[in-house]
C-alpha cells in the first residue's frame, strides 16, 4: 500500500482506533495527564503480531499528544552515528518511534539506557593523547518501540520502558468497525453486514492485511465495474485472489503441506522448515506462524513446529491431492 493510500486509512484520533479497548483506554488518562502537566509521555512498548496497528496507534499517540513523531526501522540505525544523528535533531516533547525494536545491535541498546533515564548521550571522543566521555543533554521525548518478539530485547532495555502493551486479537466487531470505516476510501461499498463480515473472516485477525484486502477487492470491482459487493461476488473475488475461508493464503497452505508431507507431522526447526520453503526465517516467524498458531493448526513445541490434529484435518479436506 503506497504512502498517500496508508495515510488515508491510518486512524487519526482515539475515536479512530477500532480494537485494542484496554490499551487505548489506559493510553486516554495517560496522554491527558501529560498534556495537562504539559510534559512528554512515559517510554512506551508495543508488543504483537505485524499488521495489528502498533505504528497506527502511535501516529494516533502523536496526534493526541500535538507532537511531532520520527518513524525509523531499527536496522536502519547501523551505527551509534546514526543513532547520534537522529537523536540531534529531536525536539523537546517529540515521539521518536523505533519499529522491530528486537532487531537493534546490542552496542546501540546500551547507549539508550542512559537517553531514556536521563535523556543523557555519552560520546566517547578520541584525540591524538587519549580518549575520554563527552555527556550530551537532550531534550526530553518519549521513545515508543514497537516488536513482534520481545523476549529478543536485553532485559535491561525492556526495563526501561514504564508503560509496556501487548495487543490482544480483534472482535469481528472490531474488524467490521474498520472495514466500514475505510471501505469508501476505497470506493467499496458492501451490499450488506453479511457481506462485510464475509470480508472480515478472511482478514487473519489483522487490519493491515484488512486494509490491503479492500485494496485488492477496489480493484477486483473496477475492472468488472460493479458499484457494490454483494456476497457472490465477494466469494468469487476471493476464489480469484486464492484465499479460503479461513483466510488462508496459497503460502500458507503450502506451510501445512510441507510439514505434513516433507516432515510427517513431526516436530521441526523453523529454520528447517525456511530452507524447504526457500523462504527466510523472520518472515515465516513474523507473518505467517502466528496466525497458524492462533487457528490451531501449528503448534510451537520444544523440539520444534508440528501440525496439530486439527491442521492435519485441514490437509486431508483441502489440501491433499
Amino acid at each position: 500500500m503506497n504512502n498517500e493510500l496508508l495515510s488515508k486509512v491510518r486512524p487519526k484520533s482515539f475515536n479512530e482506533f477500532f480494537g485494542q479497548k484496554q490499551i487505548v483506554d489506559e493510553l486516554k488518562v495517560y496522554v491527558y495527564s501529560a498534556n495537562k502537566q504539559n510534559k512528554c509521555l512515559d517510554h512506551i512498548l508495543l508488543v504483537g503480531p505485524s499488521g495489528m496497528g502498533k505504528t497506527s496507534l502511535s501516529y494516533v499517540i502523536s496526534e493526541e499528544m500535538k507532537s511531532k513523531i520520527r518513524v525509523i526501522n531499527a536496522p536502519m540505525i547501523e551505527s551509534v552515528q546514526d543513532l547520534i544523528e537522529i537523536l540531534a535533531s529531536i525536539k523537546e516533547n517529540e515521539i521518536f518511534f523505533i519499529d522491530e525494536i528486537h532487531r537493534l545491535d546490542k552496542k546501540i541498546e546500551e547507549i539508550l539506557y542512559s537517553v531514556m533515564d536521563d535523556f543523557i548521550i555519552n560520546i566517547n571522543y578520541k584525540s591524538s593523547e587519549k580518549t575520554k566521555v563527552i555527556s550530551v543533554k537532550l531534550p526530553h521525548f518519549t521513545l515508543i518501540g514497537a516488536t513482534t518478539l520481545d523476549g529478543y530485547i536485553s532485559v535491561p532495555l525492556r526495563d526501561r520502558f514504564v508503560i509496556k502493551f501487548h495487543f490482544e486479537n480483534y472482535s469481528l466487531d472490531d474488524l467490521n468497525n474498520i472495514a466500514l470505516l475505510n471501505a469508501p476510501k476505497f470506493d467499496v461499498n458492501f451490499e450488506s453486514k453479511e457481506v462485510s463480515f464475509e470480508f472480515i473472516k478472511r482478514v487473519k485477525n489483522n487490519p493491515r492485511i484488512l486494509n490491503n484486502l479492500l485494496k485488492r477487492l477496489s480493484d477486483y470491482m473496477l475492472y468488472f465495474e460493479k458499484k457494490s459487493a454483494n456476497l457472490d461476488f465477494l466469494l468469487e473475488f476471493f476464489k480469484f485472489v486464492k484465499i479460503d475461508s479461513y483466510g488462508l493464503t496459497n503460502f500458507d497452505r503450502k506451510i501445512i503441506k510441507i510439514l505434513y508431507e516433507v516432515f510427517l507431522s513431526e516436530p521441526v526447526s523453523l529454520e528447517s522448515l525456511a530452507s524447504v520453503l526457500n523462504e527466510n526465517v523472520v518472515n515465516i516467524r513474523e507473518n505467517y506462524e502466528p496466525y497458524l498458531v492462533n487457528i490451531g493448526f501449528i503448534q510451537r513445541t520444544r523440539r520444534g513446529r508440528m501440525l496439530t490434529k486439527k491442521g492435519q484435518e485441514f490437509y486431508y479436506k483441502n489440501i491433499r491431492d
